[in-house]
Order: C-alpha cells, then structure tokens, then sequence
C-alpha cells in the first residue's frame, strides 16, 4: 500500500463512513493500522520515530490523523512537537504539518491556548533555516472547521509549517515520499535546535567536566533522554528505587513522600548521541539513582561504568 493510495482512500470514504457506526468499522481500522504502517516504512532509518493515527475513539473525529513522533519529545499527539498528516473536515484534501499538541497548551495557557500555540509556531519558524525547507510554504492551513472554536482550530493554530494536498490534484507516490522524509528532517533538525536551549547563556553546572557549549546539543539530547517520563517509569518499574551507588531509599528515609522517588540514568556517553540511533532499552542501557549521586557520574568520566565510579569517587 503507498501513502498515495491509503490518502486518495481515506479522503474518499471517510465523510460516508463517519455516518456509519464507528466501533469495528474498516476505515477505522484502516486508519489506525494500514496507514500508520505505510508511514512507518519510510521512518525505519530512525529508531525513535512511532507512527501513530486516529479516526477516533468511541466516535469518529472531525478530521483524522496520522502524526510521527520522536520518543525525544513525545511518545503521543498530546505533548511537544511532531509531523502530522491532518485531513481537512471536509474532505477536500489533506495537509503534511509540523505541528504542535494542542493538549499541552490548553494546559499551559487554558482560554489563550490558541494565541500560545501560534506564538510558539513564530518561534519554531524563525529556529529553522526556512530557505531549506521551502517546499513547506504553508504559514497558515485551512482545516475547514465545522464549527467555530472546534478542536480542529487548535490544530490551524499550531502549524509551524506545512505542504497541501488536493483531494482532486494529489502528487505521485514520489512526491509523497520525499516531502514526509523532507519533513522528518525538518523534525529532526527542530529537535536538535530546541535541544541547545542556551537562553540563560550558559549550560548548567552538572555538566560533565571539560565540556564546551559546542557539545551542548548532544548534552541537552541527554537529559531529554533522562527526563523521558515513559522511559523513566519503566526504568524504575525494572530498576528498583533505591539508588545503584549509595544505597540510598527515599522512602526509607523521608517516608511517603519519598516513594517511588529515584532518577534514571542513562549509561550512553554523550559521543554515543552523535549517531542517528541511541540504545534506550530500560533495563541495559540505565541505571537509578538519587539526586547527588546523579549530578556526580554526569561530572565524572564514567557515565557508562556505574561500579568503577563507585570505585574511583565514591567514599561512602
């Protein structure tokens, strides 16, 4: 199955399947798993990219989707940034957007949540080096919203950029594949500016000894990586809370509010990240330990050798 063809399908179904009962429709199956293996395939090159589609949960949506989402920034469409196939309401074509959650900003801005997302979509334009990418000449995407204020409007508001497809004028399968790898690497790109967030002017004083401001991409991809909370609580659900190096409870020592408290690790050194694909298996690839002891590897030279540090630095 082509993208072309799983889109000309979906545009020219959906509006009389979304009369019909939506629990164990086909389209809806379609959607959720033949079109988001057909995305998947042009994504393998990269293993922290998840394709993920709806065309609803108990009802049919206005307007269904297929988004990509790196584990960097987000597991699911409800936080940070990712590209996303988003189909007009009415059928009349779709759009390849690198969009924004809407969800997450109705938590950060509540009523403003639409002028939020819009300023940040400004923002993230001005990151990217837009001469690169002009083929994503779309500022501004029309979902055709049924009603006004409908959720489809969240999705307008965040468009950082985007490409149209007609429902009348679709391109080659060609054309669909080098604009959704275009568009990846537009992703990847963001991910990585965003990752050197030196706002404050300076990178921050756990950093590994002898670092420089040029490493901090691979430094703020690193803790990206820690501050994963999907990744996170599996690492502890396998790991334990007690820390690796001093043995330190929370719970034993501060009570209830100390439980289940502990941070993960991860073992890669930072040359590790200059590859497309970084080792992220919970139980090999992390360790757990408390706030002191964490800050303390990050500074030593043996971020990946938790015994030999306890060897070398830890006193007890």
């Amino acid at each position: 199955m082509s993208i072309r063809v799983s889109i000309e399908r979906i545009l020219a179904e959906y509006k009389q399947a979304s009369r019909q009962t939506f629990t164990g429709h086909p389209l809806a199956s379609f959607i959720r798993r033949d079109f988001v293996q057909t995305i998947q395939k042009h994504t393998n090159y990269n293993g922290r990219l998840r394709v993920r589609a709806s065309a609803g949960q108990s009802r049919w949506v206005r307007g269904p989707w297929a988004g990509i989402f790196d584990e960097f920034v987000t597991t699911g469409a409800q936080e940070g940034f990712y590209p996303v196939y988003l189909f007009r309401e009415d059928m009349s074509g779709v759009y390849l957007s690198l969009n924004q959650a809407m969800t997450e900003a109705k938590t950060l801005h509540g009523a403003n949540a639409r002028r939020g997302l819009l300023a940040r979509a400004r923002d993230y334009r001005e990151t990217l080096n837009r001469a690169k990418y002009k083929r994503f000449n779309l500022e501004k995407i029309d979902l055709r919203p049924s009603e006004k204020g409908n959720d489809t409007t969240y999705y307008e508001a965040g468009n950082i950029f985007a490409v149209f497809y007609g429902a009348n004028k679709l391109p080659t399968e060609e054309v669909f594949i080098a604009d959704l790898l275009a568009m990846i690497e537009a992703y990847e790109e963001l991910i990585r500016l965003s990752a050197i967030d030196l706002r404050d002017g300076q990178i921050e004083g756990d950093e590994p000894i002898g670092e420089h401001v040029e490493d901090a991409t691979r430094i703020r991809i690193h803790r990206r990586i820690e501050r994963n909370s999907t990744l996170a609580k599996r690492v502890k659900q396998l790991l334990g809370h007690t820390c690796q190096v001093c043995n330190t409870n929370f719970e034993q020592k501060y009570g209830a509010i100390g439980r289940d408290y502990i941070e993960a690790h991860h073992l890669r050194p930072l040359a590790s990240l200059r590859g497309k694909k970084v080792a992220l298996d919970p139980r090999n690839d992390f360790a757990v330990l408390c706030s002191n002891c964490h800050r303390m590897v990050h500074r030593s030279g043996y971020v990946d050798d938790i015994e030999r540090f306890k060897r070398e630095h830890f006193v007890g």
